[in-house]
């Protein structure tokens, strides 16, 4: 493809704007090979257990401690301060919230063991550790040996005092202003995308025609379905 040619463009207004679709973005932005919706498929060991889904994880991701991008041309990207490197493999299960951010049942029920079910899917821990880093995710929502670094993440319009300390938490506009600085500072670096998906291409093209972070912010959450802060009704749900 000539470098030289114009991409061709696409509209804001004609694109579905999904919560997980958003997120997925923000992890890709800062290194990290990402699954949406891993589902968590039943055992089917008993006749009458159901054949649905136990549960799904909204975002599974890995990011490797040395990511860097743009690293020769002496001024690298600078990630989310969340990804800042302790020297190990990053695993991130996210869920994502339109709403305050939250877990849901199946990664606070132990007796689900669903922690248990996405561990060994992911294969990074051998069979008999598999129970001792599911046990510290639900006590902590966080593990760490020698090697990995695996998190809880949660996603929402704001932030929930009732999770455990060691959940990551981001609300959307945190998520949605580092997408627009990544953007646009580095807008010549992003600007051959074609096989980027309809979100990227959304995201990437708003930025452009965005002149403040505030902006993008509140049009995309408008698309997503999240209303304004003054347009919410105040609750003590969690």
């Amino acid at each position: 493809m000539n470098p030289q040619k114009s991409l061709p463009r696409i509209s804001t207004e004609k694109v579905e704007v999904s919560t997980e679709k958003v997120a997925y973005w923000f992890f890709r932005l800062n290194g990290c090979l990402t699954i949406v919706n891993f589902i968590v498929h039943p055992d089917l060991v008993r006749r009458d257990e159901p054949h649905s889904q136990r549960t799904d994880v909204d975002i599974l991701a890995v990011r490797f401690p040395h990511r860097c991008e743009l690293f020769t041309s002496g001024q690298p990207m600078r990630d989310h301060e969340v990804f800042d490197s302790v020297g190990l493999i990053d695993i991130v299960i996210a869920e994502v919230k339109r709403g305050r951010c939250n877990l849901n049942g199946p990664w606070t029920r132990r007796p689900d063991q669903n922690m248990h079910r996405v561990l060994y899917a992911i294969g990074a821990f051998s069979e008999c550790r598999v129970p001792e880093v599911a046990e510290s995710l639900y006590s902590d929502g966080y593990y760490a040996d020698d090697m990995f670094r695996v998190r809880l993440f949660a996603i929402g319009s704001e932030k929930n005092d009732r999770l455990l300390p060691k959940v990551v938490q981001l609300t959307w506009d945190e998520i949605l202003e580092f997408i627009y600085v990544r953007l646009t500072k580095y807008r010549e670096h992003k600007a051959q995308h074609e096989q980027w998906d309809c979100v990227g291409k959304y995201l990437y093209c708003l930025s452009e025609k965005s002149s403040l972070a505030n902006e993008f912010v509140e049009t995309v959450k408008a698309a997503m379905g999240i209303m304004r802060e003054q347009d919410r009704i105040p609750t003590d749900q969690p």
